[in-house]
């Protein structure tokens, strides 16, 4: 007896952290934009969670860091193929589509729709995607008592209109105090090491801020939104109220 076999994939279920990097080929979009939350699935087709959205400067439009919550639905097909829809609470709605892997703990994910208020809808040469990484293993909740603790390697990348990548080590002692070391590399080629020091919280739902204040010979700080994610292996991250152009975020794994 021959045939063909179909995986029956199951729909996402609990909290996932996601980021998302974007490149606009439009005026106001020049710098392109970077989403990192939760997105907390029902099992009943309801999503909904925290979000921290980063517009990049560049061109004639300026940065913007906004904070806040979506509402959405969801849907997924037994081959592990699905849908999600996204409305900000600033205004912006966006549909992803998606596909579950790594046994239901992961998802890929990419845009087919970003509509802004006024409106204006559609991705006009966009390119928008990401991944979305459960956040429990085995139903355990990750975030206890000095809970985020050990070193994760970082990878970086900067969106446009300059385009960059970096390679960080970036350690937590448990205790509020973290160390990022690592190299960034942009098209020049210019290439820049370094290692900043500072201080870290962690929310009781796996999200969290990292914050480096100016350090020796910088008059800028830094500022940093994260979301744990495979029990606490996984690390997702984004610049918030970036000083330069463009966003930088990326993801990280436990050391």
């Amino acid at each position: 007896m021959t045939g063909t076999v179909t995986a029956q994939v199951a729909p996402p279920v609990g909290p996932y952290g996601f980021v998302l990097n974007a490149t606009f080929n439009l005026p106001f979009l020049h710098g392109g934009a970077a989403i990192l939350g939760l997105m907390n699935f029902d099992g009943a087709g309801n999503v909904s969670g925290p979000y921290a959205l980063e517009m990049g400067s560049g061109g004639a439009n300026p940065k913007q860091s906004i904070a806040g919550s979506f509402t959405g639905t969801y849907s997924s097909n037994p081959d592990g193929t699905g849908t999600i829809s996204m409305a900000l609470d600033n205004g912006d709605n966006l549909t992803l589509i998606m596909v579950i892997d790594n046994h239901g703990r992961s998802l890929q994910l990419a845009a087919t729709s970003w509509c802004f208020p006024g409106p204006v809808c559609g991705l006009y040469g966009a390119v928008v995607s990401g991944v979305g990484e459960a956040q429990f293993n085995g139903g355990v909740h990750p975030v206890r008592a000095g809970f985020l603790n050990g070193s994760y390697g970082v990878q970086l990348t900067k969106s446009a209109p300059t385009q960059g990548t970096s390679l960080q080590v970036v350690s937590f002692d448990g205790a509020g105090n973290v160390t990022a070391s690592g190299t960034f590399v942009d098209p020049g080629p210019t290439v820049a090491s370094g290692t900043l020091t500072g201080t870290y919280s962690v929310n009781p739902d796996g999200t969290g801020t990292i914050t480096f204040p100016p350090q020796a010979g910088s008059l800028m700080g830094q500022t940093w939104a994260f979301v744990i994610t495979s029990g606490h292996s996984g690390l997702l991250a984004l610049q918030t109220n970036r000083a330069g152009d463009g966003t930088l975020s990326g993801i990280g794994r436990l050391q």
